[in-house]
């Protein structure tokens, strides 16, 4: 092991600055490195005095960085315990007002290694360091059972919907928020959820983000490709399958990183990632003449590329340049369940990605980041079949798609932040545009009408309770701009204390309030032998509308694209100039729409569990006010016992329905969060997550409405993410033997749904009305229920040095081991045979092999 004095000035994340305080209280920091400069995370690193005892203990992040702040000047010793694959270190270390920034470098633990007995670590006080953080590495993912090769889809089950935006799961790549991962697997450093949950730098709470960190170049060639293989002859058959459909997957993915030229300040790293996946979706609907049962193919093909060049013009400034790019193709998109082949739709996406980061260490205790993104997307929907919609409620959804449409986004992402120590502050600062982006949509959709009926008897008799067609140009630009700021402070009081607290501001364009601040804290103590750490917080966090919604209001302003609607129509249906004359539905923002927020407020505690375990459990509850929901202020003022087919006017019988976006919802959620994380004993390292909790809100998101539109309230109830019970698990069985499994396990409660007539019973077209007395979702899915598992195996090629190590890996997994029937999507419709029945399942239990070489 060798320490310099050159600070390691090539991160991705911010640095820890030292400084000196008038009390003579130092600060320092460094990076912890292996022997190829490649960065080090998660490595603990202790300061000790004369006598052994552990004055201050802290560890490496994302990016290998570690601070110490305001310790005593002295002589101490600098330990890092063995870590990984890495041996111990210790070194003599003279803490006074000109200490240097430290560069460690761990080398490679021999194959003799000696027993020791040492103390424990103690757990740190770092609001990043929660023990109930979900925390893998790119090495653990490798080793865990993931399907498709998609550890988003894996990871996200460790999330918690309640906590999530309009716009669905928040995904923050090198810190900057993307739609889609844009890297491969193979390429990813780590992934956090819930990494310090109140904080300012983001703008939802921990459990409702997750967080990826690429790898970083390196200053020796080092790379990975794998092959990922299935198909439906080791697979069990879907429940509802007649027969076994034939399907095939096929992925190809790796990345390359190396040194550029000869010298060691340039470096560069490529990845790539393809996909060829034959698949099939399960039809199990029931038609005019009974049930319609059918696989249908449903071809996809996606390519992920990007690469990257990092140069360091000096230690003090670091300038990375990465490109991405993301195509994605999928056919008969949307059939399955009671979605007939007819219904379906083809679909093409295409993203591409500019990214910059610059890091700039103005002064030793003095750092800006700046980040930039460029953006632009392109998404084009055509239907398979031209064709009038047909949808019988609780049957099938037949005819055309009618899903024409065409979108294009061009975004600008801006990042910049500050980060100042000193003495026992560490204060950050950021001025963010998490988007400046101009759409354009074209809207070809239900040109050709869609007729809804309650039930197959009003379908044989042809009697509709609507029919909706639109028409009109279609075509609107517009422009959707976030304004994000934050200023934060951590303060370690005490060794044993830290309190971290600050204010953060955000703006979306289309919504009118400009009071969104939103104040968050966290405290942490550690009492005692450092065994166990106390921890609370509460904070705000604000929401936005999410995806493209705004372009439903500048579309649908009844100039635009009029979109009509008939109720109890007769046959002929009006067309031509009959139909002009028909009043048009439109959209708008209500007039004193706003942000939505929500409080989120915790309690827990963390504890140390044997040498490498940690517990925690906390509670952690979670008040929404002001949710977004849509009301039809256009909708029928019924009489008493008004009877089904009946026609009544609208209050404005200028227009049909008005859809009004309010913000006038709430929510209500109640958590105990279990979790682990480290190992036991010799048997398991991983972690779990076991969550009771209850959701009740009265509204389902910004598209929903009420079954009453004049008491929306009404609509209190569990909500649509109501799980009583969840339990997630990944890592490894038996580690570090010849023998070990990956597993990852879900065991969740089902989710509920809503019992409804299947009759239009407030007159408003929705169809969305439940039987009297009957509350939203009360009805209760089946439980879901998934154990998975992966055995793999390295083989070493040749003889080589540990810096330049090549493995031939090959892998068999098995996801739903023992093949239980997962049931998805159920029947509340009273007028349907099927009602109280699920009409979809989740895949049984697949087979998938994997080849791999890495270097």
């Amino acid at each position: 092991m060798r320490v310099s004095t050159q600070l390691l000035a090539w991160s991705l994340t911010l640095p820890v600055i030292c400084s000196v305080s008038a009390q003579q209280a130092v600060s320092f920091h460094g990076s912890v490195v292996d022997s190829t400069d490649a960065v080090i995370p998660g490595a603990t690193i202790q300061i000790l005095d004369a006598s052994d005892k552990i004055v201050a203990e802290t560890h490496s992040d994302s990016a290998g960085h570690f601070v110490f702040r305001s310790l005593p000047s002295g002589r101490y010793d600098l330990s890092v315990p063995a870590y990984n694959t890495f041996a111990a270190l210790r070194t003599h270390l003279r803490l006074d007002a000109t200490v240097d920034a430290f560069k460690i470098t761990l080398a490679a633990e021999s194959i003799t290694q000696d027993v020791q007995v040492v103390a424990e670590e103690p757990l740190s006080v770092d609001p990043a360091a929660n023990t109930d953080t979900v925390k893998v590495t790119g090495e653990q993912l490798r080793k865990a059972p993931i399907f498709d090769q998609d550890p988003i889809a894996t990871m996200s089950a460790f999330l918690d919907d309640a906590s999530g935006s309009s716009g669905g799961v928040t995904i923050i790549v090198d810190g900057v928020q993307v739609k889609n991962l844009n890297v491969s697997a193979s390429a990813i450093q780590e992934i956090h959820i819930n990494n310090d949950p109140y904080s300012l730098e983001y703008q939802r709470p921990g459990r409702g983000r997750i967080e990826v960190l690429t790898k970083p170049g390196s200053a020796q060639f080092h790379g990975e490709l794998n092959f990922t293989f299935r198909d439906a002859v080791f697979n069990a058959k879907n429940h509802f399958a007649v027969v076994k459909p034939p399907e095939s997957r096929r992925i190809y993915e790796g990345h390359l990183s190396g040194p550029v030229g000869h010298g060691r300040k340039t470096n560069f790293i490529l990845s790539m990632s393809r996909q060829e996946q034959d698949t099939a979706a399960i039809v199990n609907a029931i038609g005019p003449h009974g049930v319609i049962n059918e696989n249908v193919s449903t071809p996809n093909r996606r390519l992920t590329a990007s690469g990257g060049i990092t140069h360091d013009f000096s230690e003090n400034s670091r300038l990375n340049i990465r490109y991405a790019t993301r195509l994605n193709t999928n056919q008969n998109f949307g059939v399955g369940g009671l979605v007939l082949p007819e219904a379906g739709y083809n679909r093409a996406n295409r993203e591409d990605d500019l990214y910059l980061t610059h890091r700039w260490i103005v002064t030793p205790n003095l750092v800006n980041q700046f980040q930039m993104m460029i953006e632009k997307d392109e998404d084009n929907n055509v239907s398979t079949t031209m064709a009038p919609s047909v949808v019988v409620s609780g049957a099938f959804t037949g005819g055309g798609a009618q899903s024409d449409q065409h979108l294009t986004e061009n975004t600008f992402h801006l990042n910049d932040v500050v980060a100042w120590s000193h003495g026992r502050h560490y204060i950050t600062g950021a001025i963010q545009l998490p988007q400046v982006s101009r759409r354009a949509v074209d809207d070809h959709t239900n040109r050709l009408g869609t007729l809804q009926y309650a039930s197959l008897s009003t379908l044989a008799s042809n009697k509709p309770y609507v029919y909706t067609v639109q028409r009109g140009l279609g075509r609107t630009v517009y422009w959707m701009n976030e304004f994000g700021a934050y200023i934060q402070d951590q303060v370690r009081l005490t060794p044993k204390l830290q309190l971290t607290a600050g204010l953060r501001y955000d703006r979306q364009s289309f919504l009118g309030d400009n009071n969104n601040f939103a104040p968050r804290f966290s405290v942490a103590y550690a009492p005692g032998n450092g065994r166990t750490i106390l921890r609370t917080g509460s904070g705000v966090f604000y929401d936005f509308t999410g995806g493209d919604f705004p372009a439903t209001v500048r579309l649908h302003d009844g100039v635009n694209l009029r979109q009509v609607q008939v109720q109890n129509p007769n046959f002929p249906l009006p067309s031509g100039p009959v139909l002009d004359a028909l009043p048009t539905n439109i959209a708008q923002f209500a007039p004193h729409v706003r942000s939505p927020y929500s409080f989120q407020y915790s309690a827990g505690v963390e504890r140390r569990v044997g040498k490498k375990g940690r517990f925690s459990a906390e509670y952690r509850g979670l008040t929404q006010i002001k949710s977004f929901r849509s009301v039809d202020i256009n909708a029928p003022v019924l009489p008493p016992n008004a009877q089904i087919g009946m026609d009544f006017p609208r209050p404005d019988s200028s227009y049909g329905r008005i859809q009004s976006v309010e913000s006038s919802g709430r929510a209500m959620l109640n958590s105990l969060d279990l979790g682990f994380r480290g190992e036991i004993g010799q048997y398991f390292s991983g972690q779990a997550q076991y969550v009771f909790a209850r959701l009740m809100n009265n509204s389902g998101g910004i598209s929903m409405y009420p079954q009453d539109q004049y008491h929306p309230n009404l609509e209190w109830g569990r909500g649509d993410m109501d799980r009583r019970h969840k339990f997630d698990m990944i890592g490894r069985l038996l580690p570090d033997r010849w023998y070990s499994l990956g597993v990852a396990a879900t065991l969740y409660s089902g989710l509920p749904y809503t019992e409804i007539t299947g009759n239009d019973d407030f007159h408003t077209g929705l169809g969305n009305a439940r039987p009297s007395g009957v509350a939203r979702n009360t009805l209760q899915a089946a439980a879901t229920i998934s154990f998975d598992v992966l055995y793999s195996h390295d083989f070493r090629i040749g003889r080589h040095s540990k810096d330049n190590e090549k493995f031939l890996s090959a892998g068999l997994s098995a996801f739903n081991v023992f093949n239980y029937s997962n049931y998805q999507k159920y029947v509340g419709t009273l007028t349907s045979s099927a009602f109280g029945q699920p009409t979809s399942a989740l895949p049984g239990r697949q087979l998938q092999l994997s080849l791999g070489y890495r270097f």
